[in-house]
């Protein structure tokens, strides 16, 4: 086992040496995506181990591997793969953008090194290296945001830094009365940090404290995971990037952030009991879904049109939790990978088109569906998924939330849900309708019909086919480690 996780943190460190050596483009491109293959398979064993053990410990306590983690590990990993796969033909196009081969190479040094910090982030066993492993996220991710030194670019790159820094410092308040509360009930202070010991004397910590130190931890980690009203760095941040990290952005970095606040709230439920802290998570995904809606209506830039998408289902995944049944735990656990694969999908759908017509503003995008016939079915299935359109997976999952809303006696919220997605799924429907058959602009009329990346449409299957297959089937494997993720946060329960 010890192997398997020095092989998940070496590969990535692996990839970036390997990124240095060649100057072609496009073998850079397919070495990193082989380098991101085997990082699946390695986490695919590590996601057997714990199925078959349980919660693992290892590296004199330095890692906790649970099936919530294992759940994490396999979101980095398998998202991490495909957006390799997409950058190959896209950073590729981006030649007029990436005018030298170090500027290229610095993309791939950026992404392997995020991604790192993220896998650091489900593995750590303590709060504090947690904590340090998120700031990383925030550092290096910044400059991929910034990545094209335009003048928007930098200034999405600092207001992200800004804002994000702000709310990792605000979770260390949290952290440290934590660890407060952890001394003053005679806990071990060697290890009063990791998680593993504070699920063993939670039920004795003072309650006042950890509600306050719970307050603080939601709102530090909710600026990363981008719920609102936190939420402002997000659009900006998602639609400066290049796509591939984008998706990145949106289909895994705000989970790690959700994660964080997933572990904190176990331990405050053990001291506290689950209503607190249910509360106020179900409070601020209703309040992120709500005004997802406002902006989903009146978008016009096609990936501020996703990054305001990722606030809505940061929110159904926050109310998930927040309803705290069974049942609406697994399907905001579920719905984590059901986002994950469907804002790939668009990300790079959205990339394709923002290449070929040159821009992002939706008004001038029309017409795809002749224009680009593949990318325009993509559009159009992929939008419904996202939106909510059965029979994809994210309508299952929203299902799972719903049902399990209803059947904790949470009629209001349950009500109000309900009402949110509806008005985001008009939403979402109109426009992406509208661009894929919309009556054609003078500047789209003049543009040949093809597919500008062609090399994308593997990346563009392989989440699809995901989504199609999970709308109707969950894999055992992975239907075991959902379950077990979902015993882990309501302690023992399951659907």
């Amino acid at each position: 086992m010890v192997t398997k996780i020095i092989l998940l943190y070496s590969i990535p460190a692996l990839a970036t040496f390997s990124a240095l050596l060649p100057r072609n483009r496009n073998i850079i491109g397919l070495v990193q995506t082989f380098w991101m293959i085997c990082l699946f398979i390695v986490g695919l064993f590590v996601i057997n181990d714990i199925l078959g053990f349980g919660s693992i410990n290892i590296l004199n306590n330095f890692i906790y591997l649970d099936a919530l983690s294992g759940l994490m590990i396999f979101l980095i990993t398998l998202i991490s793969t495909i957006v390799s796969i997409y950058s190959i033909g896209y950073m590729t196009n981006e030649i007029e953008k990436i005018n030298n081969i170090w500027k290229f190479k610095k993309y791939y040094l950026l992404l392997n090194a995020f991604i790192l910090s993220m896998l650091l982030t489900v593995t750590a066993n303590s709060i504090g290296v947690l904590w340090i492993a998120i700031e990383l996220t925030t550092l290096v991710s910044a400059f991929l945001v910034g990545y094209y030194n335009k003048e928007s670019s930098v200034e999405a790159a600092w207001k992200y830094i800004i804002l994000c820094t702000v709310g990792i410092a605000f979770a260390m308040i949290g952290i440290i009365l934590a660890y407060y509360g952890v001394t003053h009930a005679g806990g071990i202070k060697s290890t009063g940090l990791n998680w593993d010991y504070l699920i063993t004397i939670g039920h004795k910590l003072d309650p006042d404290l950890m509600k306050v130190a719970f307050i603080f931890i939601l709102i530090g980690l909710g600026t990363k995971a981008g719920l609102a009203p936190m939420h402002t760095w997000l659009p900006d941040a998602h639609s400066e990037a290049p796509t591939p990290a984008s998706a990145l952005l949106s289909g895994v970095l705000i989970k790690c952030g959700i994660y964080g606040i997933i572990r904190f709230a176990i331990i405050t439920n053990l001291s506290v009991g689950n209503n607190f802290t249910n509360k106020l998570i179900l409070v601020f995904g209703l309040l992120s879904i709500a005004i997802s809606t406002i902006f989903i209506i009146t978008q016009k830039n096609i990936k501020r049109l996703l990054a305001y998408s990722s606030l809505e289902h940061i929110g159904i995944i926050a109310c998930g939790i927040g309803f705290a049944n069974p049942l609406a735990i697994f399907g905001a656990l579920f719905h984590m990978i059901n986002h994950a694969m469907t804002k790939s999908l668009m990300f790079f759908t959205s990339g394709n088109l923002i290449l070929k017509f040159r821009t992002k503003d939706m008004e001038h995008i029309k017409g795809v569906l002749q224009i680009m016939p593949v990318s325009g079915v993509v559009l159009v299935v992929g939008g419904l998924a996202l939106a909510g359109s059965p029979p994809f997976s994210i309508f299952i999952s929203e299902f799972y939330v719903l049902s399990g809303g209803i059947e904790s006696n949470n009629w209001i919220a349950s009500t109000l849900f309900l009402l949110f997605l509806l008005i985001a799924f008009g939403g979402l429907s109109y426009h992406f309708l509208q661009m894929t058959i919309g009556p054609t602009t003078e500047s789209s009329i003049t543009l040949t019909k093809s597919e500008i990346n062609k090399s994308s449409i593997i990346s563009l299957v392989l989440p699809l086919v995901f989504i199609c297959i999970l709308g109707i089937w969950i894999p055992n494997p992975l239907l075991k480690l959902l379950n077990e993720a979902t015993k882990i946060v309501t302690a023992g329960h399951t659907i």
